[in-house]
């Protein structure tokens, strides 16, 4: 199966507790409508940067990834806490004209030359923070509605959601991920805090939002 950009062109975002399950991960691909080897992912490990035990999240989310069938070699991890700040004038490096894509903020046209992106999980508040002092949080809004596929993992899933005044504003809800007993699955309780037992999903598609099992 192929897909292009212009199939989509509706924000569809998922947001996990702790990334897809079997019959979760059958509605994901329906929605990117590719193969897995030939989807491009960008992976932001932002969250999980703090101390070795968060770090060890970063493996099992490269893990959880590559068990989808998606190659490492499609995977660009993408650290926001190596980009300088929005509002920062270069100095010594200014005459560097060609950065690499890791290292600098990456164009709304860049973004949407990937299928998937996936935040992991860790610290919300720390991830929010890179994704406003970077500068990256209008370029990943406008590449959302262009139709690149948000897939949250717990942290990743509250910067969405509303437990930010300041989030990226999909969900009015709170989220709060790895509850023992989940919200139950359906339409999406009004204004409710969610809870997000692992292996539940919110699915937003364009206007429409529900919880999966």
């Amino acid at each position: 199966m192929m897909k292009r950009r212009d199939e989509l062109l509706m924000k569809t975002l998922f947001l996990s507790s702790s990334g897809l399950n079997e019959s979760t991960s059958d509605v994901f691909w329906k929605c990117i409508k590719k193969e897995p080897a030939d989807t491009k992912v960008i992976y932001v490990p932002s969250a999980a940067v703090e101390n070795d035990g968060a770090r060890e999240g970063i493996a099992l989310c490269a893990e959880g990834l590559m068990n989808m069938g998606i190659p490492f070699e499609n995977i660009l991890i993408y650290e926001l806490s190596l980009l300088i700040s929005a509002d920062y004038e270069r100095t010594y490096s200014g005459h560097v004209k060609n950065i690499p894509l890791p290292l600098r903020l990456m164009s709304v046209e860049e973004l949407n030359q990937y299928d998937v992106i996936v935040f992991g999980g860790g610290d919300a508040a720390r991830l929010l923070n890179e994704v406003r002092r970077t500068g990256f949080y209008d370029p990943l809004k406008q590449a959302i509605e262009n139709g690149l596929v948000y897939l949250g993992i717990s942290a990743g899933s509250m910067i969405a959601a509303g437990n930010f005044s300041n989030g990226l504003g999909y969900l009015t809800n709170q989220i709060i991920p790895h509850a023992e007993e989940g919200t139950p699955c359906g339409e999406v309780p009004s204004d409710k805090p969610i809870k997000t037992a692992d292996g539940q999903v919110i699915v937003i598609q364009g206007d429409r939002k529900k919880i999966i099992c």
